[in-house]
């Protein structure tokens, strides 16, 4: 401490070794005068209790001394690594730090600041590492520093995460700005970094492409899907493994954007995808037709379910539909097993996303009876408790994790989660286990929120409970419909975007047929409806409870034409939402719309 400076009092372990010294004096100084208290009285036990206290004095005047003598560098107390506990209270050249950490013969002002911090929040139990600081130029023809590091005096003192958390907040308060922390706890030392290893934008690379669904049911496998780039390198994981994915973000985050890059490599994979959208747009280029490809959407879509209704119920039927695949897998898969133990579930894999879920629930709540949302909660369970083994797979995507917008027996059948950009504290509560939340805030709180397309992703092992997280940089890849003219987005995506499409997006062949529901009859509700005010001259879709749609046979909606392609059934285009001839798509009525331009 240099003179002038106030006196830490705050603790003895924190305070300045002057302090320490006029406190230990006062000790030593009551046990010289302990032979006075006990002078006159002939008890020996008293007398040898006396000299005794007076011993004990001088030895803790003796220590008094050597603090006093510390502060002033007279004397220097060697700890690890050489590097002197003088060094973290001196501003003058020591000879254990190298010159590159001085400027202008004193400490560089942010080394300075590091050392302070250590010495008055953990003293004695850090020491600097010179050769883990680097600095850059700061355009101003100095010096700022971006990399530093300690060395743990006590061993295992970073096991614990309090302790890291400890040590990461209190040295970012302190010298402010982005910093992130990474721990070695076996060999008991720590980075700070604000010079980012990870990239800041990344493309995919151009994705093998299956060429039939044999191919597919093969890659599966321990197949791992690219969701971006880390300080260590390309992040995958196997579906095998992580059957079920949640992908948290706020409006604006890339929500949209980083799983339309993942459903290209879904569908590069051999997937068969079923989507269902709160709103519709966001992936309008799934199941837009396509007039080259008989107006068929891109392959590898097999059905969609949009939300934008009163009842959301065409996305109410995307669920369904994959829970009849499921249990159509699940029927005689007892027998399968013990006939074929190794190949009996050789499917298809299948990824029902399930996007804006928060509105979707509260649309359901509202406007439809309790035993129909029960029923469609009852089925997402199903499907996450079920999925693994009969490989169909779900994407929960929504703007947060609470309870209200994923349901928590959801969330405990979804081992991995995605956040986009740094989450709010809510988010880092309801989307991530309780038992890696501690590793995700340590990332998180170092994000840059500058950077778009920063995500964390987070897993708890089912079967160990090893937790892990990772702060990575998402792919920015093409997805069907999109265009790399557009304004808002990087100039680099032409160099790349190009390349993806026709290598990988215009590639993927048409494996699968589209399926909807076989529907011939109106709901008994529709029905009951007709009879008061006339006939609607369609089927309503969105009258249909969840029993009624569950009872339905699935019908397939493509068949390979005489030429070997897969064209629309012309047989069943009464069952084709995209078809005209749709039996639930209702009459055009102009006479309600309303021109606003004049």
């Amino acid at each position: 401490m240099k003179s002038g400076e106030s006196r830490d009092t705050s603790g003895f372990a924190r305070a300045s070794y002057h302090s320490q010294a006029l406190c230990l004096s006062a000790l030593g100084i009551a046990g010289l005068l302990a032979p006075i208290a006990v002078w006159g009285y002939p008890s020996p036990v008293r007398t040898a209790v006396g000299w005794g206290g007076a011993a004990v004095g001088a030895w803790i005047l003796a220590a008094a001394r050597r603090q006093w003598r510390m502060q002033d560098g007279g004397y220097r107390r060697e700890v690890p690594l050489g590097v002197s506990e003088a060094a973290h209270v001196s501003g003058s050249a020591v000879p254990e730090l190298p010159p590159t950490l001085y400027e202008h013969g004193k400490l560089h002002p942010e080394v300075r600041r590091i050392l302070d911090i250590a010495a008055s929040q953990f003293r004695d139990r850090l020491v600097l590492d010179p050769a883990q600081v680097e600095f850059e130029e700061d355009g101003r023809g100095g010096r700022k520093l971006v990399l530093w590091g300690f060395h743990c005096v006590d061993s295992g003192f970073l096991t614990t995460a309090g302790i890291q958390d400890r040590l990461q907040s209190t040295f970012r308060k302190g010298l402010g700005g982005v910093w992130a922390f990474e721990w070695d706890e076996t060999g008991d030392r720590f980075l700070a970094s604000r010079k980012s290893r990870i990239e800041r934008l990344v493309f995919p690379p151009d994705w093998p492409v299956v060429t039939d669904a044999a191919a597919a049911k093969r890659l599966y496998i321990g197949w791992e899907f690219k969701v971006g780039k880390s300080a260590r390198g390309v992040e995958g994981v196997c579906p095998q493994k992580m059957p079920h994915l949640m992908c948290i973000g706020e409006s604006g985050s890339g929500k949209s954007v980083s799983v339309r890059s993942l459903l290209e490599q879904f569908r590069a994979a051999g997937w068969q995808l079923i989507l269902a959208d709160g709103k519709g747009p966001d992936y309008a280029g799934y199941f837009a037709p396509h007039p080259e490809d008989n107006n068929l959407p891109v392959p590898g879509t097999v059905a969609v379910g949009i939300g934008a209704s009163p009842r959301g119920m065409s996305y109410v039927g995307a669920i369904v539909l994959a829970y009849l695949i499921l249990q159509e897998r699940q029927n005689g898969s007892m027998e399968a097993k013990i006939t074929d133990p190794e190949g009996w579930n050789n499917f298809a894999p299948v990824l029902l996303v399930m996007d804006e879920i928060k509105g979707m629930r509260e649309k359901w709540k509202s406007a439809l009876p309790g035993k129909d949302f029960e029923a469609i909660e009852s089925m997402v369970t199903e499907i996450l408790s079920l999925g693994r083994e009969l490989r169909v797979h779900v994407l929960l995507v929504s703007q947060d994790a609470r309870a209200v917008s994923i349901p928590n027996t959801w969330k405990s059948n979804v081992p991995m989660s995605i956040c986009l950009g740094r989450p709010k504290e809510l988010t880092l509560k309801y989307g991530f286990p309780e038992s890696v939340q501690p590793k995700v805030r340590l990332i998180t709180d170092a994000m840059d929120p500058k950077i778009k397309g920063r995500c964390v992703i987070a897993s708890v092992d089912e079967k160990t409970g090893a937790s892990d997280a990772t702060e990575y940089q998402g792919y920015l890849g093409y997805s069907p419909g999109e265009s790399w003219d557009n304004a808002n987005l990087p100039p680099q995506v032409k160099d790349h975007w190009p390349s993806f499409k026709q290598n990988v997006s215009d590639k993927v062949p048409r494996m699968y047929t589209r399926q909807w529901f076989k529907i011939e009859e109106k709901s008994e509700a529709q029905i009951t409806s007709e009879e008061k005010s006339g006939d609607r001259g369609y089927i309503d879709f969105e009258m249909f409870t969840v029993e009624e749609l569950k009872k339905m046979h699935r019908v397939a909606l493509d068949k390979r034409g005489s030429d070997g392609r897969i064209i629309p059934d012309p047989a069943v285009t009464k069952f084709d939402p995209a078809s005209p001839h749709y039996v639930c798509r209702p009459p055009r009525d102009d006479a309600n719309r309303v021109v606003a331009e004049l």
